[in-house]
């Protein structure tokens, strides 16, 4: 095996063990919905650095790749998915952080939100593992399915706005939407979380994919 085959490698590899560290992070958040823990909050607000700083080191890597061993072609585009793929984690991060800060500051959510955020984030996991092993394998055929598994999350929250309209003249309106930011939170890691399948379409057959 020539030498940029086993840099790549190392590359990708980085990018599945930070893929790992953040759908860890999002399973807590199932747990904490539940617990309310708060010294296991703070963990979670603290692991934030270290998905920061795989990000740094995989960049890093990318940068010795380009430099040292001048890929060509689909080499190329795995150098290129692996920094995209890890930008997309930091940010999917980033949610689970700040869902994790909100339920420190917030003694209570709306217990009809709370019900739909444990379902939404249920599905963005499921969706998240799905997407990483799509990376981890190259499959293309799965980056195309698992953006349909998105539309779920985005049925669920409409549902979510639409029980909460109905209910809204039983509860303030500050009471009502405890936690809702939540609810965006997870919907945009799912976002980026099909952002993801884009660039395993990009990175096996060479085109730009937009799943909109």
């Amino acid at each position: 095996m020539v030498k940029i085959d086993k840099e790549v490698e190392v590359l990708e590899y980085s990018v599945v063990k930070m893929g790992s560290r953040v759908i860890s992070m999002h399973e807590t958040l199932q747990r904490l919905y539940v617990s309310k823990d708060r010294a296991q909050a703070l963990e979670l607000i603290k692991a934030d650095s270290f998905i920061n700083n795989m990000e740094e080191e995989i960049n890093d890597i990318a940068i010795s790749v380009f430099a040292l061993l001048s890929p060509v072609a689909s080499d190329l585009r795995r150098v290129i998915t692996a920094i995209k793929i890890a930008s997309e984690l930091e940010r999917i991060g980033d949610y689970a952080k700040n869902i994790a800060s909100y339920i420190i500051r917030n003694d209570s959510i709306n217990p009809t939100v709370e019900a739909y955020i444990i379902q939404m984030e249920e599905k963005m996991v499921e969706m998240l593992k799905a997407a990483m092993l799509c990376y981890e394998e190259k499959d293309v055929d799965m980056a195309f399915d698992i953006p349909e598994r998105d539309k779920e999350i985005d049925l669920l929250i409409e549902e979510c706005y639409q029980t909460l309209e109905e209910n809204a003249d039983q509860q303030s309106l500050r009471i009502m939407l405890r936690g809702s930011q939540i609810l965006r939170s997870i919907e945009r890691a799912g976002d980026h979380t099909i952002n993801i399948c884009e660039h395993v379409i990009y990175c096996v057959k060479g085109q730009h994919y937009d799943f909109g």
